[in-house]
């Protein structure tokens, strides 16, 4: 969901040159936004595997994640994904990439997050709509 806008962008980037800010200001806001999002990944990581349940979606999981990271936000792995993103649309210091960050945010949240959400409301029920009410989905 990430890599197919990201070439998109990089190819239209090659033949449409464009620049977000100036060098080196798009290299340093790009790695603040790709540093930013390295804690909600590990911190996630670390809730899963403390739960010891999977942090792959594909896979059943055991245990309902409410703790660590997941009291701010219900899903800090996508939210590490999105931060990831816009830093290397900076870090390129591409518009192109920075615009497709909608399509590829939209597309996590349609195919991803509303299907995994339908899933735990089946798996954990009351626990997981109590959990919803009190944590937002982002941050």
């Amino acid at each position: 969901f990430f890599i197919v806008p990201l070439l998109i962008g990089a190819l239209i980037e090659y033949f449409v040159p464009t620049k977000i800010f100036p060098t080196i200001a798009s290299i340093i806001i790009g790695l603040l936004f790709s540093w930013t999002s390295l804690p909600f990944f590990i911190l996630s990581l670390k809730s899963f595997f403390k739960a010891k349940t999977t942090f792959d979606a594909r896979n059943t999981t055991t245990s309902l994640v409410t703790t660590g990271i997941y009291k701010i936000s219900r899903n800090p792995a996508y939210l590490s994904l999105v931060l990831l993103y816009i830093g290397i649309s900076f870090i390129i210091n591409s518009i192109w990439i920075l615009i497709l960050v909608v399509p590829a945010f939209y597309s996590i949240q349609k195919f991803c997050i509303k299907r995994e959400e339908k899933y735990l409301e089946g798996k954990f029920g009351y626990q997981y709509l109590a959990f919803k009410k009190q944590v937002r989905r982002w941050i």
